[in-house]
This record gives structure tokens, sequence and C-alpha cells, in this order.
């Protein structure tokens, strides 16, 4: 049987930090405290010069390595919030590294931790069209970038990372559901980026480092109470219930965010997936990466029938219901 999810591959870069150690430098931060909540030990940072279309690329050149010419994708996705330039597209960009024919179309989805289910959705509509024949969709952040590890207690929880997804037209259609509450939109923003940084400014007064700046507390509230009914929504639109699903692989927040979930749901433990100890949270990559250790634990099989949910930056959400 042909799934919407073909294959998945991630990249995570190698320099690695310790929270734990963390405690020595920032004893303010009382990270043994609340590495419970966050669940992260361990975050991963791309070198100063790695950029973000280098992260994608390792990534991407990953899923299609195997790949015949006749095989390769004919459609480009790329999603990130943290893209090198505003001007050109990462996907464009990308399509040249990876050495893609000028025929794939390639576009950018500027979303965070909602952005997979987005990219899925999209390229089903493609894939469902017959627009496309198959499709590389690539989810990178580079958030270290913009968190001052000084200074953002942020810095306790984002890696940075890159996955990258073949996606085929499938015999049994997916199901979705998106949402956006634009009025907590300050609830996670980067100031300072963008045209921002010279609109209205001074021509002559320095322009200002990125500032990332997370609510962390509003988030919270507006994932548990926001998120949980719109997962019923999802199942509802499928003709199923929860019980139906085999696995729930959500955006991997916090452990802290998923247990809250999982308790709202009455989700099985081991229906739920809570894998960012060692990874951190990845932000759009969050789910696939998840899927992908999942699968390699045995944890995620094929035919499962899955449920994938991502929330955040928005303030915005979306689910699929997917055969694996």
């Amino acid at each position: 049987m042909t799934a919407l999810i073909n294959a998945i591959e991630y990249y995570i870069p190698e320099n690695t930090v310790d929270c734990l150690e963390l405690d020595k430098s920032k004893p303010e931060w009382h990270v043994r405290n609340s590495l419970p909540k966050t669940g992260v030990r361990f975050l991963h940072h791309a070198d100063s010069d790695e950029t973000t279309l280098q992260l994608a690329f390792t990534a991407a050149k990953k899923a299609i390595a195997s790949l015949p010419e006749s095989e390769l994708p004919d459609t480009l996705i790329v999603c990130t919030q943290t893209p090198d330039n505003l001007l050109p597209h990462v996907s464009a960009c990308l399509q040249h590294e990876l050495g893609l024919p000028s025929s794939t179309k390639c576009f950018d989805l500027s979303l965070g931790c909602s952005g997979y289910c987005y990219g899925l959705s999209i390229a089903y509509g493609y894939l469902a069209a017959n627009i496309s024949k198959r499709v590389l969709f690539v989810t990178v952040d580079n958030y270290s970038k913009v968190i001052d590890p000084e200074t953002n207690k942020a810095y306790l929880l984002f890696s940075d990372g890159a996955c990258a997804t073949i996606l085929d037209k499938p015999e049994i259609a997916p199901f979705f559901q998106f949402g956006t509450d634009g009025s907590r939109n300050k609830s996670i923003i980067c100031e300072n980026t963008g045209i921002s940084v010279m609109t209205g400014k001074d021509p002559d007064a320095p322009i200002a480092n990125p500032n990332f700046i997370m609510d962390g507390y509003n988030v919270l509230q507006f994932t548990v109470k926001t998120i949980p009914p719109e997962m019923i929504k999802l199942t509802e639109s499928a003709g199923i219930t929860l019980d139906d699903i085999d696995l729930f692989v959500f955006h991997q927040a916090s452990r802290k965010v998923l247990e809250e979930i999982g308790k709202k749901l009455s989700i099985p433990k081991d229906k739920l997936i809570i894998d960012l100890e060692e990874t951190g949270n990845t932000t759009s990559s969050t789910i696939p990466i998840a899927m992908k250790r999942a699968e390699a634990r045995g944890q995620l099989k094929r035919g499962d029938k899955i449920m994938l949910f991502g929330f955040g930056i928005g303030l915005s959400w979306s689910g699929a219901i997917i055969e694996y």
C-alpha cells in the first residue's frame, strides 16, 4: 500500500550542550528543577557559520541519496522561520545545491511548530491534484542564532535541526485540522528581524540583534485549553475516536505540555510519544524526527493509524490523521 510518508531523514548538529552542566554557570536558572518540565537534557546547536541552508541540505541529501533520477521529487517545499535571507527563498537555493532539475516546483512556508502538518496538507493537495508526482518536504530552523544563551531561558528548550520527508500520493486519504489565534501573536515573537530592523528607524542608529521572546506560561495555557478539543474535532472529521489511533506523535514542545495533553485526552502512555530529552525542541521538525526515532525503536510500524499534531508560533495549530 502506498502511504503519504515514504521516508524520513533528519540531521541535528553534533555540537551538544548538556543542560545539567548549565547548573554550574547559570545557577539562577535552576536547571535541575526545570528539566522534568522541559524534558530536554541535551541541546544541539549549529556552528556559528553553519547556515539554515546547510542544515536543510544535509537532511535532504540523506533523503534522496538512494533514489534513482527517475524517482527524484518534482516538488520541493521548505518550512522555516529562520531563513538565511529574506530573499531568495530557501527552497530555490536548496534545489540548486541538491542538483534537482529546473522543472522542480519550489516554495517556502513561514511556519514554526505547526508547520509539519501544514506542509503535509499542501503536499497532499499537489499530489491529489496530480500537480506533483513526489514531494520533498524539508523542515528546518536555526534558533541558536536568535536566542541569547546568557539571558533567555528559552535556550533550555530549542535545538537546531532539519528533517526531510519524501511524500507520495497515498491510497488512503489523510484528514487534517487547522486553526489560528492571531490575537496571541506576541506570545512567541522574534523582534528586530525581517525589514522591521530598518522600517521607521533612524538610519544612523545601530541595528539591534534579534530578540527571541516567549511567554511560556501563556503558551502553555493556550495549548492545554485549545489543542485537546481540536484533536477531538480531527477524529470526528475522520469518523473515528481516539481509541482507534495506534500512536500519537505531537509537536515535542516540552514534557509538561505533552503530559498535560495526554491527561486531558486520557491517552495511554504507551501510545503517546515523548521524545525530546536527546534532541530538544526542533520546532517544525519535532514531529518527523520523533516518528523516525519511534520507527527505529519498533514503536511505529507501517500500517499504523497515527495522529500528528503541531502547535505554537502564531499562535497556530495543525493536525493530521494518516495511515503510516
